[in-house]
């Protein structure tokens, strides 16, 4: 819902945060004080304002969309790639927006978050609240739920496997797979820090949880490291980032250190960032330290590129991957500072980009009557009773498998052997459709195969509503998939669910898919042979148009 906020400027009230020997790009007032932390994707800036208001800017200082709440929110707010936001109530009421501030979907899940959500490889999103953790697919539809047996103490965050870790207060260190299993190990005490440790170029088998005291002393849980603790820190950490083996620790005197994997200190400086809130980006190009009283940008040998003197700010500044760095000051303003250009920044470049092998491409079973129409419909039968619950749990790369080797059978392609018996095409279409409510993005290109190269047009039709549904195309071969399709194709129920899934692509991630959707959509809305196909296609144009 879009909304227009009056602005409550106390003008006497007004501290303006100066910035040493920089002028602002632009400031914007925002009629109230940020809540939480602003959020910087998707080449837009990202902020709850007080009243539950979710407010989106350009990196040019345009007031991109406002989203009415209805409600008080949480000061929490999770930003994909593609721009799908996710806000909380403090009913528990979770939230999701899609890139121009329209809502995509809203669940009650019973309980407010205790922390911000985590976004998994394939889009899916892990849900803390206070002593459980849920998975919810970017659709809204639960996969699992966990209680913990203790309240979450710190963040959950990725781990190697595209899984999270986190903490309890009863000190127990978790480790949580992206399909709900869990791994306890119990600590002498909850840490004040954790970090999952990644594999580097030269030590791939290496994969840990770094743990933190107060005190400074840290140490490794986890295989294929050496006994010995890390070195102690010798005063109390703020912040920590890991990033491609290394791990960046930003001290409470304002010194940057940067580790190694193996706990060797690579380099220290004085980045004179001070507080206790402090956010701590770490990507190829160098480490950002930001502060509410100073930001500094440092290169990968340590060396400062840029630093901001900060007064008045309301929380730590953001750093967006087009080199800007966004404030919020007190004073309810916006202020934005170009700091690099942006070919010369891709920031925050996180540990998101894995697989869970969902997507992979069936091989060929030898279990014959697996594939009996007996055996399928019991299968099938209790994978959607488990979705029902929301209760996939561990069993869902085999229950993914199993759908797609079914859903492939008979397809003349030498990428999807056929399975064996054949399976019939009220069953193909049904496996399909459960693979359409699992709803990970992983599972976009086996579905663009199955579209492209099944000879049944229905398999077409259900194939190109799956894509629709999942609705994330990011590597592109949807849209490029429809764009050969809208040519070649005759068949008007192909051409419907076409339009469809495009609309729905578009309406998800916003003006970067719409640049080749539209060109999709007017083709159809002009074939004059598909009557149906072409008024869905000028529905959706339409809808593109509010």
């Amino acid at each position: 819902m879009f909304v227009k906020s009056p602005l409550f400027l106390m003008l006497f009230l007004i501290q303006p945060i100066i910035a040493q020997d920089m002028v602002p790009l632009w400031r914007r007032a925002i009629g109230g004080v940020v809540l939480g932390s602003l959020s910087a994707e998707a080449l837009s800036t990202t902020m709850i304002v007080e009243g539950g208001i979710v407010k989106a800017y350009s990196p040019q200082g345009n007031l991109l969309w406002e989203y009415l709440a209805n409600g008080k929110l949480l000061p929490f707010i999770t930003r994909t790639w593609e721009g799908t936001s996710y806000v909380c109530r403090t009913n528990g009421t979770l939230i999701a927006l899609n890139r121009i501030g329209l809502e995509l979907w809203k669940m009650d899940i019973e309980m407010p978050l205790s922390h911000a959500v985590i976004i998994g490889w394939d889009g899916r999103i892990f849900i803390p609240m206070d002593d459980k953790i849920a998975c919810y697919n970017n659709n809204g539809r639960p996969l699992w739920t966990k209680k913990l047996g203790g309240s979450i103490a710190l963040p959950p965050v990725l781990d190697k496997n595209g899984g999270l870790i986190t903490a309890l207060t009863n000190g127990k260190l978790l480790q949580i797979s992206a399909f709900g299993g869990i791994k306890e190990t119990q600590l002498p005490q909850t840490p004040s820090f954790i970090n999952a440790l990644f594999p580097n170029e030269n030590n791939a088998s290496i994969e840990g949880v770094l743990v933190i005291d107060a005190d400074g002393g840290m140490e490794v849980v986890g295989r294929g490291f050496p006994k010995q603790r890390f070195p102690r820190l010798s005063l109390t950490p703020l912040a920590i980032r890991e990033y491609n083996g290394k791990i960046a620790i930003v001290l409470s005197n304002g010194e940057v250190l940067l580790f190694s994997n193996n706990g060797e200190k690579i380099w220290s400086t004085d980045g004179s960032v001070s507080g206790k809130e402090i956010v701590l980006l770490h990507d190829e190009r160098g480490i950002y330290v930001l502060g509410k009283t100073r930001a500094v940008g440092f290169d990968p040998d340590g060396n400062i590129k840029w630093s901001l003197d900060i007064k008045n700010a309301a929380i730590p500044p953001v750093f967006g991957s087009e080199g800007v760095l966004y404030l919020s000051g007190s004073d309810w303003i916006l202020y934005a500072y170009h700091m690099e250009d942006a070919d010369t920044v891709q920031c925050d470049i996180s540990l998101q980009n894995g697989e869970y092998g969902l997507g992979e491409l069936p091989g060929q079973r030898a279990n014959y009557y697996q594939f009996s129409d007996f055996s399928l419909s019991f299968q099938f039968d209790i994978i959607r009773e488990r979705l029902s619950r929301g209760e996939l749990g561990e069993d869902e790369p085999a229950f993914t498998i199993l759908l797609k080797e079914a859903a492939a059978s008979m397809r003349n392609s030498l990428s999807i052997p056929q399975s064996k018996p054949p399976v019939h095409l009220r069953q193909r279409l049904e496996a399909v459709k459960l693979l359409e409510l699992f709803g990970s993005e992983e599972l976009t290109l086996f579905l663009v195969d199955l579209f492209l190269g099944d000879r049944e047009p229905l398999m077409k039709v259900a194939s190109a509503s799956a894509i629709g549904s999942i609705g994330v195309d990011h590597k592109g071969a949807a849209m490029e998939a429809f764009t050969q399709a809208v040519i070649n194709v005759s068949d008007g129920r192909v051409l419907t669910s076409l339009a469809k899934a495009v609309g729905a692509l578009c309406r998800r991630a916003g003006p970067s898919a719409m640049r080749e959707g539209i060109p999709i959509l007017t083709i159809i809305s002009a074939r004059l042979d598909a009557p149906l196909a072409q008024r869905q296609a000028l529905a959706e144009l339409k809808s593109l148009q509010q």
